[in-house]
């Protein structure tokens, strides 16, 4: 299988670099193209063509879009970054285009709705947190959490442990407050067209906002959720759950629609839900999987890399790409 050109936007973060490294290790990509609002990132490293980018809440941004998928000639565009994932959503842009990779329109439109996650949730009798939108009420019990009712992220979050911590907030939800004793779980969840439901489970580390460490594990509870999410939202394509255990139920606080940072990992282990989406994009039969053996340990470590290109006297033509990095 060979795709000519492919487009990944957002390709200076972790995702973006993460989807790029994998798209080489697959080596089903002739020329690997990559988008980004900075050009101060590793990216130049990892793809072979790096382009500028406006924001994607740029009046702009659709058209600067579309005059890079034509002048590159472009056959598939993965994005990676959720504001542009989003607004792709908002403006219709996949109901004109069988361009892009992503998750299924219903899934994301849930997924970046954490108020109308919950009431998915509630609605097919799952597991829920009792959760409300902050404009029309006060929270239900102390402590709970406020966080963005479209954002992602810890920076979004905040714990309040009293009505003395309560927010002047004119938007958001406020929500149940699980501890993290019995531990938190993120879980690539994948379903093809075809109907065939793959699943990964974490129990995870966070550093910096972002899965630093975890396990490979299995409970047959989280295992019943996902398959539960994935027919509520029609599933086609690669989301990422993320949910805390209470006396041994999963409680979902929230789902990405898109693929995750845990991407590369998931690869390693087996679960190559990018790899799948395209196999599926193209409509041709997605490889076997195997799950990976439970108690597996990963770390996330920070690799130094350098672009020996950007020296003053670089002869360019000695140089060569290998091992995910360029050498001389």
């Amino acid at each position: 299988m060979q795709i000519k050109n492919v487009l990944v936007t957002g390709c200076g973060g972790d995702i973006g670099i993460a989807i790029g490294r994998i798209l080489r290790d697959l080596d089903i990509v002739e020329k690997l193209y990559g988008c980004d609002i900075s050009c101060e990132h590793p990216g130049n490293i990892f793809f072979d063509e790096c382009l500028p980018m406006v924001r994607a809440d740029s009046p702009k941004y659709f058209s600067c879009l579309m005059e890079i998928i034509t002048g590159k000639k472009i056959d598939l565009v993965i994005p990676a970054a959720e504001p542009e994932l989003r607004g792709l959503m908002e403006n219709n842009f996949y109901g004109r285009s069988e361009l892009f990779l992503s998750a299924n329109i219903e899934a994301m439109r849930i997924g970046f709705d954490k108020y109308a996650t919950v009431e998915m949730l509630k609605d097919f009798g799952c597991p829920h947190l009792w959760t409300v939108e902050a404009d029309k009420n006060k929270p239900l019990a102390y402590p709970c959490i406020w966080k963005s009712k479209t954002g992602c992220g810890s920076k979004q979050i905040k714990i309040l442990n009293s009505y003395n911590d309560l927010l002047e907030v004119s938007e958001g939800i406020y929500q149940e407050y699980v501890p993290e004793d019995e531990g938190e779980y993120t879980c690539g969840l994948y379903r093809s067209s075809r109907g065939d439901i793959r699943t990964i489970i974490f129990k995870r580390k966070l550093r910096g906002g972002l899965t630093g460490s975890g396990e490979v594990v299995e409970n047959k509870n989280i295992t019943g959720l996902l398959f539960k999410i994935a027919k509520a939202v029609d599933l086609r394509g690669s989301i990422n759950v993320q949910l805390r255990l209470k006396d041994g139920i999963p409680y979902v606080f929230e789902i990405n629609p898109r693929f995750s940072s845990t991407v590369m990992f998931r690869h390693k282990l087996g679960f190559k839900d990018l790899f799948w989406s395209i196999q599926d994009k193209l409509d041709k039969d997605i490889d076997s999987y195997q799950g990976a053996r439970r108690g597996i340990r990963f770390y996330k470590v920070y690799e130094d890399v350098i672009d020996w290109r950007s020296g003053e006297k670089a002869d360019k033509s000695n140089y060569v790409r290998g091992g995910g990095t360029l050498m001389l």
